[in-house]
């Protein structure tokens, strides 16, 4: 898990962040599979207003596979807000079979808040 804060110190949001296989049982994880939907959870703490979340999954060749994006507005009063991204290779546009070999190996996903990027966290399909 990642923790980062931004802007001036006191005052500024933070948040945590982890790889998993399942957002039913947050357990974090670096090495997933082709069948793995791979999730990017992260919990903002101090975040208000309206915000939007980029997360671009990078291939091992360096090119960026997917971008998720969404616009979301944070409720008064709510102190912890939760995102999640993910990435599947089981979709019906990426229906990917064990002989694709540039997606094995290390992966990266970039998390971006309004523009800017806050973290990458490294991963490996195997």
């Amino acid at each position: 898990m990642l923790s980062t804060a931004w802007g001036q110190a006191g005052t500024a949001p933070t948040f945590q962040s982890l790889l998993t296989r399942d957002l039913a049982n947050l357990v974090p994880d670096t090495r997933f599979s082709l069948n793995d939907k791979i999730h990017l959870y992260t919990v903002w703490t101090g975040l208000k207003g309206s915000h939007s979340l980029v997360v671009k999954w990078v291939r091992p060749d360096g090119k960026v596979q997917e971008t998720t994006r969404f616009k979301f507005s944070v409720p008064a009063g709510d102190l912890n807000y939760r995102t999640w991204a993910w990435l599947s290779f089981k979709k019906s546009l990426l229906n990917i079979t064990s002989s694709d070999s540039k997606f094995i190996g290390p992966w990266k996903a970039r998390l971006f808040m309004d523009d800017k990027l806050m973290a990458e966290y490294p991963f490996q399909v195997l």
